[in-house]
């Protein structure tokens, strides 16, 4: 599936303009500072609402409104949505520092396991002794996030390499799918050929053709067949890593349509896909959010 638009969003230095992909053009109010080791961007001013990034701490956001209640309509890289006021402080362009509330204790992040075995280790290093290991499908709370590429859980340290950040409120995911996200994040970077099915090149369907016949599943070959014959289908909504999310764009649609689907990749959780994109005729990671939205059609789970 070969998408080709592109958002395009600007920031003047002085004035902070704000120019979105659909052409309308905005003062925004200020910028923030993300002072928790974590913070969400939500889709409502709710903490009941969908979580559509996370933030580190020390992030810049650009402030668009506040909405009186604690919380701020910003934007965050691609991302536009919400933000408590608790652990964001606020540079307005009048020069007022609104510091943050900190009211309450920031939100707690949990990771999903990966790796087939993961090591806990520790210290953040693989120098450090090894104290214990995790299984592919974990999920560990995240006691804080140095920021050197290993997340502190209870038990040590784990390689944040392995690790896909999910909400406090995540279900937890199988070992195939967690295997499967695995072997996705291990192919990022390959190139998109036409036709091609591993180990080093691939288009959309023989990427996850290839994951899960390394796992020993034989699903259909092409998307639209993925779609119709392999796996069981779940919502949207309640995604787990390794589930196939399928899109259909009728400008990349060559059946005249008579097939459901024209693109299919690997949902790695956070809001995250990974899939052989002709966008740069490589596997990489995208979101399932801004552009891809509206062309998503299903999810698919294996096993």
């Amino acid at each position: 599936m070969n998408f080709k638009m592109r958002a395009v969003k600007t920031v003047a230095a002085a004035g902070l303009i704000l120019t979105m992909g659909t052409g309308v053009t905005f003062a925004s109010i200020g910028t923030g500072t993300v002072t928790a080791d974590s913070l969400r961007l939500r889709s409502e001013a709710s903490t009941d609402s969908d979580t559509i990034a996370m933030a580190a701490k020390g992030a810049e956001v650009i402030v668009e409104e506040d909405t009186g209640e604690g919380w701020y309509r910003v934007t965050y890289g691609e991302n536009t949505g919400y933000m408590s006021g608790e652990w964001l402080t606020v540079a307005l362009t009048d020069g007022t520092i609104i510091p943050a509330a900190q009211g309450t204790e920031p939100e707690q992040q949990r990771g999903l396991v990966t790796a087939s075995v993961l090591n806990v280790r520790s210290g953040p290093d693989t120098s450090y002794d090894k104290v214990a290991s995790l299984k592919a499908g974990t999920v560990v709370d995240i006691v804080s996030d140095p920021g050197n590429g290993w997340y502190e859980i209870d038990s040590g340290y784990i390689s944040a390499e392995y690790v896909t950040l999910v909400g406090a409120d995540y279900e937890g995911s199988s070992e195939l799918g967690a295997a499967a996200v695995a072997i996705a994040q291990s192919l990022l970077g390959k190139r998109y050929v036409s036709g091609g099915s591993g180990p080093n090149s691939f288009d959309c369907s023989g990427f996850t053709y290839y994951i899960y016949k390394q796992l020993g599943h034989s699903i259909a070959r092409g998307s639209s067949s993925q779609y119709y014959n392999s796996g069981y289908f779940v919502s949207t909504d309640a995604m787990q890593p390794g589930d196939l999310i399928f899109f259909f764009d009728r400008r990349f649609d060559s059946s005249g349509g008579t097939l459901p689907t024209t693109h299919v990749g690997m949902y790695a959780g956070n809001g995250q896909f990974i899939h052989a994109s002709t966008t740069s005729y490589t596997v990489q990671y995208d979101s399932i959010y801004g552009y891809y939205a509206p062309y998503i059609v299903g999810a698919k789970r294996i096993g």
